[in-house]
């Protein structure tokens, strides 16, 4: 099963994918991305960061399943990651990617998370943005919300750990049919 997780930027989807991580088995696609790394990150974990120049030399070789310019940066998932999985898959996607995929193959499952307004300015402001930067993170998930219509499922993040376990219930229902 190749699991789509989706939704504004600081809304916990790393956090849960962990979490889903050490519960289970699940494969991890790591995206590439043009994006600075930032602290407490690693190349080839948290993301493949690469160079807006190599980014744009991998879409020109066919590399990715699928990639958008999100904000000031590229994210792409590879065609490799998606094609050698050997177990549940799950892949972090931008929500115009995910939609994308989910529209591309009805096998796939889409879990739209999402928080509260002022839960998600309170988590950008800890991660240090500024105003502008935040203004222009509120507009892009105000878009993004427009397609929670897209997803099988969607989560509202209000507490880790009920949000593991209800994403953790959804996986068991499918495997059981």
């Amino acid at each position: 099963m190749i699991f789509i997780f989706s939704g504004p930027s600081g809304v916990g989807k790393s956090t849960i994918i962990n979490a889903l991580r050490q519960k289970r088995d699940f494969q991890f696609s790591v995206s590439y991305t043009s994006r600075n790394i930032r602290e407490g990150e690693y190349n080839g974990e948290d993301y493949n960061f690469v160079s807006e120049t190599e980014f744009l030399k991998l879409i020109d070789e066919d590399f990715f399943i699928e990639y958008e310019k999100y904000g000031r940066n590229y994210y792409g998932t590879s065609k490799n990651s998606v094609n050698n999985s050997t177990n549940s898959l799950i892949l972090d996607l931008e929500v115009n990617g995910a939609t994308k995929l989910l529209a591309s193959n009805e096998d796939y499952i889409g879990i739209f998370i999402d928080i509260d307004d002022e839960e998600l300015i309170s988590r950008l402001q800890k991660r240090g943005h500024d105003e502008t930067f935040i203004d222009e993170r509120m507009r892009l998930a105000e878009y993004q919300r427009s397609f929670m219509d897209k997803f099988n499922y969607k989560i509202n993040n209000k507490d880790i750990n009920t949000t593991v376990n209800k994403i953790l219930d959804i996986i068991y229902s499918l495997e059981e049919k």
